[in-house]
């Protein structure tokens, strides 16, 4: 309770020296921070850094679109060996290791078989 009412009375401080202080103080904020940003060192850095962030996002998705077309043309070759019967014999592949073309894999299959 005791947290609350601190709280509350701080907010109530805090609320009272921001309107005393009022608008002309939120100009005089306004302008610093304009004349911050019109400054031309500023300006030139924020140039150099919007760039510098183009050229990461462009190796990003350059290293991405890599990445993706060779699983794409993994999950393919691995797909075309199914479709076609594949390497029966081939144990490494997550086709319970019998060799089984992909559309028989939800049969469940019993040692008597």
């Amino acid at each position: 309770m005791v947290g609350k009412v601190l709280l509350l009375a701080a907010a109530g401080a805090g609320y009272v020296l921001g309107a005393r202080a009022g608008r002309e103080r939120y100009e005089q904020i306004s302008s610093s921070v304009g004349r911050l940003w019109g400054n031309p060192k500023v300006q030139s850095r924020v140039g150099d850094l919007e760039d510098k962030a183009g050229d990461l996002a462009r190796q990003a998705g350059s290293a991405a679109q890599e990445k993706v077309g060779a699983a794409a043309g993994s999950v393919a070759g691995s797909v075309k060996d199914r479709i076609s019967g594949g390497d029966a014999g081939n144990n490494g592949g997550s086709d319970g290791g019998d060799g089984a073309p992909l559309g028989d894999q939800h049969h469940t299959r019993m040692p008597t078989d």
